[in-house]
């Protein structure tokens, strides 16, 4: 394997392959935070992209922009040299968002920031080690938008077990969803995923 250079590139949304096993997800809250972080701020981090266009890292505001501006807003990538084999994939995608990735200084965050804005954008009371109770939500809530949460439980959950690979497979076919060695859980009927433009707050004003 040879070494990788990385190139400052453009793209529409419509070109870049997300990673089907693609380990990162984002939900409800801090979605709309990263719209907003998005909106205000632009795409500070860039998605990192192979020379045919899939996906390394950068799934989260992929799906964001794609969402807010359609399929053929163009952003700016960074792209490898050379493809990535599966397991360097996996393995930068870890390394970026854990095993490298910096950790907060909790002492600065107490002393230099303000904590009803640490809450807002996104931290939580454990988080900061202060009791839950200690917060004043009527606060920090005030002049948000009213948004009611459906539940999104599951309404009954079971294992189910194979005898064989056959099985499984059948299986698979008949709910029309792949399932493999590494397959923890799934929806049925398949989950599809979040409408972002629907959960975003949208100034009226």
């Amino acid at each position: 394997m040879g070494d990788i250079t990385w190139t400052n590139e453009r793209r529409k949304l419509s070109d870049l392959i997300p990673w089907p096993r693609n380990p990162r997800q984002i939900k409800g809250a801090n979605a709309v935070l990263l719209n907003e972080s998005l909106d205000d701020f632009g795409l500070v981090e860039t998605i990192a992209i192979g020379p045919g266009n899939e996906v390394y890292n950068g799934h989260q505001r992929l799906n964001v922009w794609a969402a807010e501006h359609g399929p053929d807003f163009v952003v700016d990538v960074r792209v490898s040299s050379r493809e990535l084999e599966e397991k360097e994939r996996e393995r930068l995608v870890v390394l970026l968002h854990k095993g490298a990735a910096g950790e907060w200084d909790f002492d600065t965050l107490a002393n230099e920031f303000d904590l009803p804005e640490l809450l807002e954008w996104g931290f939580t009371p454990f988080e900061l080690g202060i009791d839950a109770e200690e917060v004043d939500y009527d606060e920090l809530w005030q002049g948000m938008p009213e948004f009611e949460q459906e539940d999104q439980g599951a309404w009954q959950t079971i294992k189910v077990h194979f005898a064989s690979e056959d099985d499984r497979g059948e299986f698979s076919h008949l709910i029309g969803q792949p399932l493999t060695d590494k397959t923890k859980s799934i929806w049925y009927p398949k989950r599809e995923r979040m409408n972002l433009k629907a959960v975003a707050c949208v100034d009226e004003s």
